[in-house]
């Protein structure tokens, strides 16, 4: 298909010029490029947003008319920025920000206009416009299948604002806890406090009652202290097995919206990013095939990206693309050398040797390249602060201390 496209492409140029006219044809169309064609549409890709408006403006329903007749087929134009004008894909290796397109663009939007309303009211800019009326809902649900990244998504969120986090295993693990003390009393206590609370696999609560009932309690005594709960789940409420009425009625009365896998655009801009600088040169040409041939979820698309290198991955790809895999690397041999369990190094005790192998531990990560956000994330939640302390706090102590230096170059 893309080779198609581009035949098609080249032979509509002089129809082009002569409908636009030179000026128009030399300013706005001659340098876009056809990149995607997927279930009659056309993606075209402009060097800069300035074009895209353009184009998009003026030049689209002319655009689609030529090509239509070209192809034999009626066909819908998408005019998308090159990758020259996009800020969010400077890394080059994988995108750090979401890559958003039609298949998570409403939960995108509404997390961003939902970061932007925890912003305190004295420091919004004059005459912002209220949030409208669809997210001033107490619940908000995202749901989708398995490698869409909504996870991905929700971390990101939560890096920008301020939220408690629960993945359902670990609430269940808390729930469990305190049945048995009789005390779940304090546990709800505790969870109604946050100004945002995210529980991410609520799927997972199926065929659990109690836990379901907890749930349902939790949200009737967050909604009336006027707190923001977001839930993220595999299927869509109604889709949940076993799903107590009260709560799926409850889960429905909220924002619910679902994340598909990535479309055209969102595969292409992720397969870019995994690619790096040689998506915009020796291997444009494999990365846009790649595109249209690959299919599903994020995994699936790495996957096949993976296969597409013949010369094999780059060095330590597998952690570039993933922090956790960097942090789990340095976790499991800071435990080995200074004895102390992953457990405890994830905790809160704050026992001498528990606290310096997590200061070494976040300085390690710091050091081969993890943000301070997400060395907290990894580490139990932990603020960006609390990090740079540890980081500063250890190479003080370095400084002072020829044992301890000794200690950190000899993990290095």
């Amino acid at each position: 298909m893309l080779d198609l496209l581009k035949l098609s492409w080249t032979n509509v140029q002089e129809a082009l010029r002569r409908s636009a006219g030179d000026a128009a044809y030399q300013a706005w169309l001659g340098e876009l490029r056809p990149v995607l064609l997927e279930r009659g549409v056309v993606y075209l890709e402009a060097k800069s947003r300035m074009v895209r408006d353009r184009v998009q403006r003026l030049f689209r329903p002319m655009l689609q008319e030529i090509l239509s007749r070209e192809i034999g087929t009626a066909v819908q134009v998408e005019l998308q920025e090159g990758e020259e004008g996009r800020e969010l894909q400077a890394l080059d290796v994988s995108p750090q920000q979401p890559v958003v397109d039609d298949g998570n663009r409403t939960a995108w939007l509404v997390l961003r206009s939902l970061a932007q309303s925890q912003v305190p009211s004295d420091r919004l800019a004059p005459n912002s416009a209220p949030a409208p009326r669809e997210l001033q809902a107490a619940l908000f649900v995202f749901h989708g299948p398995s490698g869409v990244g909504k996870t991905f998504l929700l971390r990101n969120f939560r890096d920008a604002v301020k939220s408690v986090w629960f993945d359902l295993p670990l609430l269940l693990k808390a729930f469990q806890s305190v049945h048995l003390d009789q005390r779940v009393a304090s546990l709800q206590q505790e969870l109604q406090e946050p100004a945002l609370l995210i529980v991410d696999e609520v799927h997972r609560c199926s065929n659990k009652p109690r836990l379901q009932s907890f749930l349902a309690q939790l949200l009737q005594a967050r909604e009336a202290g006027g707190k923001l709960t977001i839930f993220a789940s595999r299927w869509h409420p109604k889709e949940i097995r076993e799903l107590d009425p009260s709560l799926c009625t409850m889960m429905m009365a909220g924002f619910v919206t679902k994340i598909d896998p990535p479309g055209p655009s969102g595969r292409l801009r992720y397969l870019r990013a995994l690619e790096g600088a040689p998506s915009r040169n020796g291997r444009a040409e494999a990365i846009e095939g790649l595109a249209q041939r690959a299919s599903g979820t994020f995994p699936e698309i790495r996957a096949a990206w993976a296969r597409s290198r013949e010369g094999g991955l780059p060095k330590k790809y597998l952690e570039l693309i993933d922090p956790g895999r960097t942090f789990t690397r340095l976790r499991d041999r800071v435990c080995e050398r200074l004895g102390v369990s992953s457990t405890d190094l994830l905790g809160k005790g704050q026992g001498r040797q528990v606290s310096l192998a997590r200061k070494v531990l976040a300085f390690l990560c710091v050091q081969e390249g993890l943000s301070r956000a997400e060395v907290g994330r990894f580490l139990s939640a932990r603020t960006r602060a609390a990090v740079s302390y540890m980081t500063r706090s250890l190479s003080d102590d370095m400084a002072d201390k020829p044992e301890i230096r000794t200690l950190v170059e000899g993990l290095l």
